[in-house]
C-alpha cells in the first residue's frame, strides 16, 4: 500500500510540472534608433537584419500551440505566425531575426510583413529609411484553433525611430569666419540644440586664426567631455582654465544610433569661436540673438544682423503678438528645427 501511495504522489507531482504554462521574457523592452532601413523588416533577407530584441521561452505548451507576433505602426500593422515543426516544442531562445523570417529554422510560417513594407513603400522612397514613429511588437504563444486562447503572457518590445536633427550651437561664440566673441564668464555654459544622445564636447585653444574647421580638428583638444546627457554643459572649475585674451573653438558631436554597428555615423556641429576678455564687447543675450538669426536663412536676417553689428540694440522681440525675452528664442529654434514651425520672414521696425 505504501508503494502505491508513493507512486501516486510522484505521478501527480510530475503532472503539475508538465502543466507549467509557457512564459516569455523579452529584452530589450524599449530602444530608440535614429536610422532603420527596410531590410530590417524584410523576412526574405534575414541575413541583412540586425537583432532588434531577444525572447526567452520557459514552461511548456500544448501540442497545437503557435507563436504569434503582431507589429503595429501608426495605422499599419504586420503579423507573423510560427508553427513548430515538432508540435508544442519551442526553443528556449528566439531573436527578432528568427521571427521576421520567411523560412525560419524549425518552424512553418504564415506572414504578412512583406505586405507591410509594400504599404509604406512611398514613405520609404522619400528617405530610403523606415519612417519615424513607434513600432510595437506584441508577441505571445496561442492555441492554434478556432478559440485562439493566449497560453503565455504577452511580451511587448517597442522600437522608436527618430530621425536625427543636426547639432546647432547656440552660445557662446561666433561661427568660424564671422569673428570671435568676447566673453566674461570664467566658466561659461555651452548650449546647443539637437535630438541625439551622448554628446561629446571638444574645446580647442588656438595659437592663430584658422580658415577651416578641418584645420582646427587636427589640433590636440584643450578639453574634452564625453557622454553628456542633454544639450548644455557648464564648464567646471576643475577643468583647464581659459587664458585671458586667448581664442578658443568649441564643437559638439554625437553618434547616430543604428541597430547595425557598421552603419553608424557621427554628427558634428560647426565650430564657434570665443575669447575670455575683461572688456567683453557683447552681452550674452545679444550673442544668442545673433546666433539665432544666423541659423534661420530667411528674408530679413542679413539686414537684422547688420544693424546689430552697427551698434543698434533690440528694444523688444515680438512673437505671436507678445513680447518675449531673448532666452525664449532657444525654444522657438527647437520648434523650427523639429519642423513644427516654418520661418518665412523677419521684419525690423
Amino acid at each position: 500500500m505504501k508503494k502505491i501511495l508513493i507512486l501516486l504522489i510522484l505521478t501527480i507531482s510530475m503532472s503539475l510540472i508538465a502543466q507549467t504554462p509557457p512564459m516569455l521574457h523579452i529584452t530589450p523592452t524599449h530602444v530608440t534608433y535614429n536610422v532603420l532601413y527596410p531590410a530590417n523588416f524584410n523576412p526574405d533577407e534575414p541575413e541583412l537584419q540586425p537583432n532588434l530584441f531577444n525572447i526567452t521561452i520557459s514552461g511548456t505548451s500544448t501540442a497545437n500551440a503557435v507563436l504569434y507576433c503582431k507589429m503595429i505602426w501608426e495605422d499599419e500593422d504586420a503579423e507573423i505566425t510560427l508553427t513548430p515543426n515538432t508540435p508544442g516544442q519551442f526553443p528556449s531562445n528566439l531573436s527578432s531575426v528568427d521571427i521576421i523570417n520567411s523560412d525560419p529554422e524549425g518552424f512553418s510560417v504564415q506572414e504578412s510583413f512583406n505586405l507591410f513594407l509594400d504599404n509604406i513603400e512611398d514613405l520609404i522612397i522619400d528617405t530610403g529609411r523606415m519612417p519615424d514613429g513607434t513600432y510595437i511588437f506584441n508577441i505571445g504563444i496561442y492555441e492554434n484553433d478556432s478559440n485562439g486562447n493566449l497560453l503565455s503572457n504577452q511580451a511587448t518590445a517597442v522600437v522608436v525611430i527618430r530621425s536625427p536633427i543636426s547639432i546647432s550651437l547656440i552660445t557662446p561664440g561666433n561661427p568660424v569666419g564671422l569673428g570671435v566673441t568676447n566673453i566674461s564668464e570664467l566658466y561659461p555654459n555651452f548650449i546647443w540644440f539637437s535630438n541625439l544622445e551622448d554628446y561629446t564636447l571638444k574645446i580647442y585653444e588656438l595659437d592663430e586664426m584658422y580658415d577651416t574647421i578641418e584645420e582646427i580638428e587636427m589640433l590636440d583638444p584643450h578639453f574634452v567631455e564625453t557622454n553628456i546627457n542633454g544639450t548644455n554643459y557648464s564648464y567646471s572649475p576643475d577643468a583647464p582654465n581659459f587664458v585671458l585674451n586667448k581664442t578658443y573653438a568649441w564643437q559638439v558631436s554625437a553618434k547616430v544610433l543604428s541597430p547595425i554597428a557598421a552603419s553608424e555615423s557621427e554628427y558634428k556641429s560647426t565650430m564657434y569661436l570665443f575669447k575670455l576678455s575683461d572688456t567683453a564687447s557683447e552681452e550674452l543675450s545679444l550673442q544668442i540673438l545673433k546666433n539665432f538669426l544666423n541659423q534661420l536663412g530667411i528674408d530679413g536676417v542679413d539686414e537684422s544682423i547688420k544693424l546689430l553689428e552697427a551698434g543698434y540694440t533690440i528694444d523688444n522681440i515680438i512673437w505671436k503678438g507678445e513680447d518675449i525675452p531673448v532666452d525664449e528664442l532657444m525654444k522657438i529654434h527647437e520648434e523650427i528645427t523639429s519642423g513644427n514651425i516654418e520661418p518665412i520672414k523677419i521684419t525690423v521696425e
